[in-house]
C-alpha cells in the first residue's frame, strides 16, 4: 500500500485495485488535484475507509455494478475509460459527498439541538416541579396565614390566640409544638434543625417569642418555613399588643362598672332620643324604680323638662356639664331635693349622641344645711349680744360713772357740765349703735341721699376721731403721723352720717393696727366716673385668712375690745352707696383700704335762703307708752316745749281717755304690752279719721309695714332715743298737715 501526499486542502480519493498497473495509473490521473490513497485489497480498503471522502473502483462486471449500486454506489466506470471521464466521475462524486456531508450535518446539529432541547426540558421539568413544590408551599403558607389571621383577629384573649395558631400549625406543617414564650429558650447546637425560635417585638418592644419545635421527633424544620414563622411573629406582635390593650380595657370596663354599680349617686345614660338606657343601683334607690321599668322611658317622666331642655341646649352648643337642682315628690311621702348634672356624650364630629345624667340625693344635706343655717344664725345672734353688751355696758359705765360723780358733788358747776357733756355723748354713741344695729337688721328706714363732698367726710372722721388720735400719742408716747392728700373735686351722691361712719371706723383701725406708732396716710382722688379714697397705715398688717374675712359680719381679731360690726357695716354703707370697698395687706407691712363710689349724677343744691320760720304752736299730745321711765321723760321734755301733754301707761289706757277733738297729735310707742301702738292706730282712726298719729319705737320699722304706716296715715315713724329738737319737730309737722 502506497500512500501519495497532496495538498491538506484536496480531497482525499481511495483507489482500491488488486493490480499495480490500473491503480497507479489512476493515482497518477487524480494526484494534480487531489490526495490520493490506494489499496491493493478490499480489506486493506476498509481499514483506510473512514479518512476518505471518495472511493472510486474499477471492478466492471455487470453483476458488480448492480451490487455496488444495491449497496450505494454513487456511480461507475467500465475500463478502459477516458481521464475526462474519471475527472468528470469524482468531481460528481465529491459534490455528491459534499451534499452528503452538508445533510448529515444538518441532521447531527439538529440531534444535537434536539438533545440540548431536551435537557432544557429536563431542567424546566426540574424547575416546574421545584416551582410547583414552592407554589404548594406558599399556598400553604397562605392557608396558615390566613387561618392564623383569622384567629388573631377572632380572638382577643391571648391564651386563645396561641391554641388556635397551635392548632393550625401543627395541622398544616405537623410541628411537634409551637408556643409563646416570654424569654427565649435554651438551644444546643444539635437542635439547630428541630427548633426554630422567632422574636416577637412591635414599636415598644420585645413581647416574646415564638417556637416551633421539632425536637422530640427529631424531624428537621424545612428552613423555608421560617420566613412563615416569621411573618406570624409580625402578626403575633400585633395579637399581643391587642390584647394588652383588650386586657387593659376589659379591666378598665370591670372597674367602671364595679364603680358605677357601687356609687352612692345615680347614674343615667341618656340615648340621642332623650330615653334611658343605662341606670345603676343607686338610681334605683334614688327614685325607687327598677332598671327594667325605666329602660326606654323619656328622661324628662324623671326630671323636669324644663330645666332638663335648657341645659340639653346649653350642652349641644358646647357647654362641658350644666348643673341644676330639683325636687322629686312623685311615689314618695317626703319630698327628696335633687342635684343633677348633665354631661354630653359627644361624637367625633362633637355632636350629642346622647348624655350622661348624675343624680344625688340632697335631701339630708339640704336638712343639715338648714340646721347648720340655723345654728350660725343662733351663734351670730349669741356675737352680735355679746358685741352689743360690750359697747352698752362701756357707754352705761361713762353714764353711771358721772351721774354718780355728780350726785356725789352737785356744787361743783364745772364737773356738772363736764359730766352731762360727757352722759350726753356716751346716750348719743348708744343712739348710734343702735341705728347701725337696726340698718343692719333693716329696721329702720335709710336717709335720703344727697350730694356730698369726700374731703368733708375725710376731715370730719379726722376731728371727730383727733382726741383719741392725741391721747396715744400723749399717753402711749408712740410717735403717730397722719398725712392728708385730699385731691377729690366731684361730689358723690350719699348720706354724710353714713359716710362718715365709716370713715371714721377705718382710721379707729388703722390706729389699733399700728400699736407701736406709725403714719396714717389718707388721699382721695377723682378716677373717671368715680371718687376713690385710699386709707393706708404702716401698721402690723394681717395675714391671707384674715384679710378674706375681714368684711364678715362679727368677725373680729380684737377680742372682746372689738364687736365684728364695724367693718362689715362699713363695707355695707358703701354698698348701698353702690361703691365698692376692697383690701390690700400682709404681715408686718401695713392695710391699704380703697373705697371707690360713684360720683354724682347732679350738682350740689345751693344752701336753703334764710327764711322766716312758721310761728310754733303749742300742741294738746295724746302721749302713750308702757315703759314709765320712757312716759315721763318724754312728757317732761314736751312740756318744757310748751306742750300739754296727757301721759297714758298702755293703750287701753289711752283709748279710755281718747274723743275725737280732745287732741292735736297721738304720740303713741309701737312695741307695748298687751295693745301694741298698730292696734291702738287702729282703733283711733275707727273713730277719728284726721287726728295726726306719730309713732315712736325702739324696734325699728320693716320695709313691709311702711304699706300698713301708709294705710293708717301714720305721720312720721320716731326711732328711740329722740332729741328734744327732733320730737317737737315732729309735733309741730303733724300739727301743721291737718
Amino acid at each position: 500500500m502506497t500512500t501519495t501526499t497532496a495538498p491538506a486542502s484536496a480531497a482525499r480519493i481511495l483507489v482500491v485495485d488488486d493490480e499495480l498497473g490500473p491503480r497507479e495509473s489512476l493515482r497518477m490521473l487524480l494526484k494534480p488535484a487531489y490526495q490520493i490513497t490506494t489499496a491493493d485489497s478490499g480489506r486493506a480498503a476498509l481499514q483506510l475507509l473512514p479518512q476518505i471522502r471518495v472511493m472510486i473502483t474499477a471492478y466492471a462486471s455487470l453483476e458488480t455494478v448492480k451490487l455496488a449500486l444495491t449497496h450505494g454506489a454513487f456511480e461507475y466506470l467500465i475500463k478502459p475509460f477516458s481521464r475526462q471521464d474519471l475527472e468528470d466521475v469524482v468531481r460528481r462524486a465529491l459534490l455528491r459527498r459534499q451534499a452528503d456531508l452538508g445533510t448529515r450535518g444538518e441532521v447531527a446539529t439538529l440531534v444535537e439541538e434536539m438533545r440540548r432541547l431536551s435537557a432544557k426540558t429536563r431542567e424546566l421539568e426540574e424547575v416546574a416541579r421545584r416551582d410547583a413544590t414552592e407554589q404548594s408551599l406558599r399556598v400553604t403558607q397562605l392557608s396558615i396565614v390566613r387561618e392564623i389571621s383569622r384567629a388573631i383577629v377572632g380572638h382577643l384573649a391571648m391564651d386563645d390566640v396561641m391554641a388556635a395558631v397551635s392548632a393550625q400549625l401543627h395541622a398544616a406543617l405537623g410541628y411537634d409544638s409551637v408556643g409563646l414564650t416570654p424569654s427565649e429558650p435554651a438551644a444546643h447546637a444539635d437542635d439547630a434543625g428541630c427548633l426554630v425560635v422567632c422574636s416577637i417585638r412591635d414599636a415598644e418592644g420585645p413581647l416574646g417569642y415564638l417556637v416551633a419545635d421539632n425536637r422530640a421527633s427529631g424531624r428537621p424544620v424545612d428552613p423555608r418555613e421560617r420566613e412563615l414563622l416569621e411573618m406570624l411573629s409580625e402578626y403575633l406582635a400585633i395579637a399581643l399588643r391587642n390584647s394588652h390593650l383588650y386586657g387593659e380595657i376589659a379591666d378598665t370596663k370591670r372597674s367602671l362598672e364595679q364603680l358605677i354599680a357601687s356609687a352612692g349617686d345615680a347614674i343615667i345614660s341618656v340615648d340621642a332620643d332623650d330615653r334611658v338606657d343605662g341606670w345603676n343601683p343607686a338610681a334605683e334607690r334614688v327614685f325607687g324604680r327598677a332598671a327594667a321599668e325605666v329602660t326606654g322611658r323619656r328622661i324628662t317622666d324623671l326630671l323636669p323638662e324644663r330645666e332638663y331642655r335648657a341645659a340639653r341646649e346649653r350642652l349641644a352648643r358646647g357647654a362641658a356639664m350644666e348643673v341644676f337642682e330639683t325636687t322629686l315628690t312623685v311615689d314618695r311621702e317626703t319630698p327628696a331635693a335633687l342635684a343633677v348634672t348633665l354631661s354630653g356624650l359627644r361624637n367625633r364630629q362633637g355632636g350629642l349622641d346622647g348624655l350622661i345624667a348624675i343624680v344625688r340625693d340632697i335631701t339630708a344635706q339640704r336638712e343639715v344645711e338648714n340646721q347648720l343655717q340655723q345654728s350660725e344664725k343662733l351663734t351670730a345672734l349669741g356675737q352680735l349680744a355679746g358685741g352689743i353688751a360690750h359697747d352698752f355696758n362701756n357707754l352705761l359705765q361713762a353714764i353711771l360713772g358721772y351721774a354718780q360723780l355728780m350726785k356725789a358733788n352737785p356744787d361743783n358747776p364745772e364737773l356738772l357740765q363736764r359730766s352731762l357733756s360727757v352722759v350726753e355723748s356716751a346716750a348719743l354713741d348708744g343712739s348710734e349703735t343702735v341705728r347701725r344695729i337696726q340698718q343692719f337688721a333693716r329696721l329702720r328706714p335709710d336717709e335720703r341721699f344727697m350730694p356730698v363732698d369726700v374731703n368733708h367726710i375725710v376731715e370730719d372722721a379726722v376731728a371727730i376721731t383727733r382726741p383719741r388720735w392725741e391721747e396715744k400719742i400723749a399717753h402711749d408716747s408712740r410717735p403717730m403721723d397722719l398725712r392728708l392728700d385730699l385731691r377729690a373735686k366731684q361730689h358723690i351722691h350719699g348720706r354724710s352720717a353714713a359716710l362718715t361712719e365709716v370713715m371714721t371706723n377705718l382710721v379707729l383701725n388703722a390706729m389699733d393696727a399700728m400699736p407701736e406708732g406709725g403714719t396714717l396716710s389718707i388721699a382721695s382722688k377723682d378716677v373717671a366716673d368715680a371718687v376713690v379714697v385710699v386709707v393706708t397705715d404702716t401698721g402690723i398688717g394681717m395675714p391671707e385668712q384674715v384679710r378674706r374675712r375681714v368684711f364678715e359680719p362679727f368677725f373680729s381679731t380684737k377680742g372682746e375690745s372689738g364687736s365684728g360690726l364695724g367693718l362689715s357695716m362699713a363695707y355695707s354703707i358703701i354698698r348701698r352707696h353702690g361703691g365698692d370697698i376692697r383690701v390690700e395687706s400682709e404681715p408686718g407691712r401695713g392695710a391699704t383700704f380703697t373705697l371707690t363710689v360713684p360720683i354724682a349724677r347732679e350738682a350740689p343744691a345751693p344752701p336753703p335762703a334764710p327764711s322766716t320760720p312758721p310761728p310754733r304752736r303749742a300742741a294738746r299730745i295724746l302721749l302713750v307708752d308702757d315703759e314709765p321711765q320712757v312716759l315721763s321723760a318724754l312728757a317732761e321734755l314736751l312740756q318744757a316745749a310748751g306742750h300739754e301733754v296727757s301721759a297714758a301707761a298702755s293703750g287701753a289706757a289711752a283709748l279710755k281717755i281718747y274723743v275725737p277733738g280732745r287732741y292735736d297729735v297721738v304720740l303713741t310707742n309701737v312695741g307695748m304690752a298687751g295693745m301694741n301702738g298698730w292696734e291702738v292706730a287702729e282703733r283711733v282712726r275707727a273713730v277719728d279719721a284726721k287726728v295726726p298719729v306719730v309713732f315712736i319705737t325702739g324696734w325699728g320699722l320693716r320695709e313691709e309695714e311702711r304699706a300698713r304706716l301708709s294705710a293708717l296715715r301714720v305721720q312720721r315713724c320716731l326711732f328711740k332715743p329722740v332729741r328734744p329738737d327732733e320730737l317737737d319737730a315732729a309735733v309741730q309737722a303733724a300739727i301743721a298737715s291737718v
